[in-house]
C-alpha cells in the first residue's frame, strides 16, 4: 500500500530540513576556515613588515602550515580557531612592573589570556653600565593588515623597535581590550581611529615618539582601566573628556610630554582612578580640589610643571594616598637616542616651577597611610605641622627649602 500524501510531504520536509542544516554547517565551516586562513595571511604580512628578528620571533611562522595558532606569540580562540592574542615583546628580562592589573571575572573561555592580568612594564633603572639601554628586539613597522585581525583582543608588542606611523586600520579592532606598544619608535599622531576600539581597557604606547594632541577617544570609549602615554612629545591640552567618562579608570601616566592648560576639575569624577601620573609636563594654575573625591588614590604625581595656588586641603580626603609629589629635582627617567634610552637625573630645580602659596595642609600629614610626601622648595609657609597620621608608615619627607617654622614634632 503506498504511503499516503500527507506522510509523503512531511518527510519531503524532513529532508529538506536536514539538508539546510547540513548546508549552513557546512557554509559556517567554510567560513571559519577562510577567516582563519585570512587571520594566517595577515600574520605573514605583518612579519613581511619586519626587516629585523635577531631573537628569531617569528622563525616558526612558515606559509606551509594550514595553522598559525602554533606559532609563537600567537593564541587563538579555542572554538572558532581565530587569532585573539598576539604577544611579540621583547627584552622582559631588563624591564620592571610599575603596576598590575588583576584578572577580570568574567571570563567565559578555558584558557583565555584576553581577560587574564596586564602588567605595565618600564624599563629598570639598574640596567645598563653606561645608563644606556637598548631593546633587542623586532625592527620594522606595524603593517596595516594588523587590521584583519578582527578578532584580536590583546596586541602586545612592547620593548621592541617598531618604528613609523600607527596604521589607521587598527580601528578596525573593536573587540580589541590590550593594546600595549610602550617602547618602540612609534611617531605621528595617536590615530583618532582608536575611538572605534570600543572594547579597549588598556592602552599602553608610553615610550615612542608620538606626538601632536590627545585624541578624542574617551567619549566613546567607556572601559578603560589603564592609559599610558608618558614619554612622548604629546602637545595641548589633557582633554576634558577624559573625566567625563572614566568610572572604570584606574592609571592615568601622562608624564613627560609637553601637555598645557589647566588639570581638568572633572578628574574627580574618576573615583576607580588609583595612580594619576602627570609629571614633566607645561600644566598651568590651580590643582583641583575636586582631585579629593579620589577616595581609591594612592599615587599623584604633579612635578616638574607650572603649578600654584593653594595646596588643597581636600586631598586629605584621598584616604589610600601612599605617595604624594609635588616637586622632583629629578628630570624625566629616560629620554632617547636614536634606537636606545638614556637614563640621567638634570640639576638641582632646572625644568620644575611649580610654587604654591599658604601652608601644608594638616589633612595631609594626617593621612595615616602616607609614605611618601615629597615637597621641597614650592614656598610653603607656616607652621610645621604637628599632627601626624603615623610615623611608622612613612619612608620618606622632603619639605626642605621652604618657609616652614616651629618645631618638629617629638613623634619623629
Amino acid at each position: 500500500m503506498p504511503p499516503a500524501p500527507k506522510f509523503q510531504k512531511h518527510r519531503l520536509s524532513l529532508i529538506t530540513l536536514l539538508f539546510s542544516v547540513l548546508a549552513s554547517l557546512l557554509v559556517c565551516k567554510a567560513v571559519s576556515l577562510a577567516a582563519v586562513l585570512s587571520d594566517k595571511d595577515a600574520l605573514l604580512q605583518l612579519k613581511s613588515a619586519i626587516v629585523e628578528d635577531p631573537l628569531g620571533f617569528t622563525s616558526s611562522w612558515n606559509p606551509n602550515d594550514k595553522d598559525p595558532c602554533l606559532w609563537h606569540g600567537v593564541s587563538c580562540d579555542p572554538l572558532e580557531g581565530r587569532v585573539i592574542t598576539l604577544n611579540l615583546s621583547s627584552n622582559l628580562n631588563s624591564t620592571c612592573s610599575v603596576l598590575q592589573l588583576s584578572a577580570s571575572k568574567t571570563a567565559a573561555v578555558k584558557g583565555d589570556q584576553v581577560r587574564g592580568n596586564f602588567t605595565l612594564l618600564y624599563p629598570c633603572l639598574h640596567v645598563g653600565v653606561d645608563g644606556n639601554i637598548s631593546f633587542v628586539g623586532l625592527r620594522g613597522r606595524l603593517s596595516p593588515a594588523i587590521g584583519h585581525l578582527t578578532k584580536l583582543r590583546v596586541l602586545s608588542l612592547g620593548f621592541n623597535e617598531f618604528f613609523g606611523e600607527l596604521p589607521l586600520e587598527m580601528g578596525k579592532l573593536n573587540l580589541l581590550e590590550v593594546l600595549d606598544l610602550g617602547f618602540n619608535a612609534f611617531h605621528g599622531p595617536i590615530p583618532a581611529a582608536l575611538k572605534k576600539c570600543t572594547s579597549l581597557r588598556v592602552i599602553n604606547l608610553s615610550g615612542n615618539q608620538l606626538n601632536g594632541t590627545i585624541p578624542a577617544i574617551f567619549g566613546p570609549i567607556t572601559s578603560f582601566q589603564v592609559v599610558d602615554f608618558s614619554f612622548n612629545k604629546l602637545s595641548g591640552e589633557i582633554p576634558n573628556e577624559l573625566g567625563e567618562n572614566c568610572g572604570s579608570l584606574m592609571h592615568l601616566h601622562l608624564a613627560s610630554n609637553g601637555l598645557s592648560g589647566s588639570i581638568p576639575s572633572n578628574l574627580g569624577n574618576c573615583g576607580e582612578l588609583k595612580s594619576l601620573i602627570l609629571s614633566s609636563n607645561i600644566l598651568q594654575n590651580d590643582i583641583p580640589s575636586s582631585l579629593g573625591k579620589l577616595e581609591n588614590l594612592e599615587a599623584l604625581d604633579l612635578s616638574r610643571n607650572f603649578l600654584s595656588g593653594l595646596v588643597p586641603p581636600t586631598l586629605g580626603d584621598c584616604k589610600q594616598l601612599k605617595l604624594l609629589v609635588l616637586k622632583n629635582k629629578n628630570g624625566p627617567l629616560f629620554s632617547r637616542k636614536g634606537s636606545s634610552f638614556i637614563f640621567h637625573q638634570e640639576e638641582y630645580g632646572e625644568g620644575d616651577y611649580n610654587f604654591f602659596e599658604g601652608e601644608l595642609p594638616e589633612s595631609i600629614v594626617k593621612l595615616y597611610g602616607i609614605h611618601v610626601l615629597w615637597l621641597p622648595n614650592v614656598n610653603l609657609e607656616g607652621i610645621f605641622p604637628q599632627t601626624w597620621g603615623s610615623c611608622s608608615n612613612l619612608k620618606m619627607l622632603n619639605v626642605a627649602q621652604n618657609f616652614l617654622t616651629g618645631q618638629i614634632p617629638a613623634s619623629f
